[in-house]
């Protein structure tokens, strides 16, 4: 065969011939043949490797380190006090040429999603089983799965996120501005208004101007879903649950490890509110509900607030700094009953409107989910996004108008519902103790 050939005789995985070479060999009518890249030179022969596993080859011509070749194997057994079988090499053919670059410093980011890294197949496999996992405990508890548009005439509302923005041509030349989708909840609420009571997504989201961080990439992974005739409450235990589920599938038991640390997922996780976490770093709920001598007491903590400053920056001072590193480290932790002016599209509490009816899951410090009972009120809903899209304006960010049909989706009567945005990739970060989210992506930002 000459170079680039459309077929090969590949008919063995490498893993399949480690394990049982004999019935390889009954299986082929031409003999053992395996296919892969050469990751590694011995003394007498080749590494090869498939995305099954690596097998040591012995042969005794030259060859070069990142070809793509296929090998036809015999099996023989070394003569010795220890029996040593080893697989050795009858004949071979480069399939695929490498460039005399294949070990490219490590340095270079792209390297490790070029070349073959089995490190980071291992989390891609596990990735894929998350992802099925996720299937199959909605399917099993009744919920069907939707798809809904990314590219959408307007976004989310919330002041404090960035969007990306594209354009669409028609035939005729004419432009619409479009945008990403930060968030699918609009459409699937829309959903619920249809009738569909039970629903899930598994989708991708877009954020510009995200944090550089470990836990961020502009293009995530998100699940959604949404129970109607139900409240946040529900969603608790839907949470706590699949995450106990899938930890359960890919590691046997209820518990990750994460840092060194043991975490026990099993439910019930326990609740506490955000009065009561500011309650124990010294902020008392009287000083709390007080928007001036709640600025005041974080100030005398030492944060650069004032008068000035918006409620989310007085928050997160405290918030990100004193209080979410500490949380969910040896249990997970349901955060619940934020601030109005921090959920809105939630409903507010029955017995005290100064809160809403909102959660956040953390696991050993990291934010996993944002959940509500959803507002479905329209005229409210619609005050409330107004405000948000003059907190935008004030923050400089893009203005848009409200989504008009999503609140005229309202008018037609969302039912009472609860639903929940779930991070897909901090979930995987989580239950492969993985510490980067780069490293659970297979082309992330940074990388491109």
């Amino acid at each position: 065969m000459g170079k680039f050939p459309s077929k090969t005789r590949r008919n063995s995985a490498a893993l399949e011939v480690a394990e049982s070479f004999e019935q390889c060999l009954a299986q082929a009518e031409n003999g053992v043949w395996v296919a892969g890249r050469i990751v590694g030179i011995l003394d007498d022969g080749f590494v090869i490797q498939d995305q099954n596993g690596r097998l040591d080859v012995r042969w005794g011509e030259k060859v070069r380190v990142g070809d793509i070749v296929e090998v036809r194997l015999e099996k023989e057994v070394l003569p010795g006090e220890n029996i040593e079988e080893v697989f050795v090499g009858k004949e071979m053919e480069v399939l695929v040429p490498c460039s005399d670059d294949f070990f490219i410093p490590p340095t270079d980011v792209n390297y490790r999603r070029t070349v073959i890294d089995r490190t980071l197949m291992n989390v891609m496999e596990q990735r894929a089983d998350v992802l099925d996992g996720i299937r199959d405990y909605f399917k099993k508890d009744g919920f069907l799965e939707v798809e809904t548009p990314e590219v959408v005439r307007l976004p989310g509302m919330e002041p404090y996120l960035d969007v990306f923005g594209t354009e669409f041509v028609d035939m005729n030349g004419q432009a619409e501005e479009m945008f990403l989708i930060t968030s699918p909840e609009y459409a699937m609420k829309k959903l619920l208004v249809a009738g569909y009571e039970k629903v899930f997504q598994i989708c991708k989201s877009f954020r510009n101007k995200e944090t550089d961080s470990q836990l961020h990439n502009p293009e995530f992974t998100l699940l959604e879903w949404y129970r109607a005739f139900a409240h946040y409450e529900a969603i608790m235990e839907d949470t706590e649950k699949l995450v106990e589920a899938l930890a359960v599938r890919l590691h046997g038991e209820p518990k990750i490890e994460w840092n060194g640390k043991v975490i026990d997922v099993s439910t019930p996780w326990p609740r506490v509110t955000v009065v009561e976490l500011f309650e124990e770093v010294g902020i008392a709920r009287e000083v709390f509900e007080d928007f001036k001598k709640f600025v005041q007491a974080v100030a005398e903590k030492g944060y650069k607030v004032g008068p000035e400053s918006s409620y989310e920056d007085v928050f997160f001072s405290v918030f990100l700094n004193e209080i979410e590193p500490n949380l969910g480290m040896g249990k997970p932790v349901i955060v619940k009953d934020y601030p109005v002016e921090m959920a809105a599209l939630a409903k507010k509490c029955e017995g005290d409107e100064r809160y809403a009816q909102r959660f956040e899951a953390y696991v050993a410090g990291v934010e996993l989910c944002n959940a509500f009972t959803e507002l479905n009120d329209p005229i409210e809903q619609k005050e409330r996004l107004e405000q948000e899209r003059e907190e935008r304006k004030k923050l400089g960010k893009k203005d848009y108008p409200v989504d008009q049909s999503f609140i005229g989706a309202l008018e037609l009567g969302m039912p009472p519902s609860g639903g929940n945005a779930l991070g897909v990739d901090r979930l995987v970060m989580l239950l492969t103790n993985t510490p980067d989210i780069r490293d659970v992506l297979f082309f992330p930002h940074k990388d491109l």
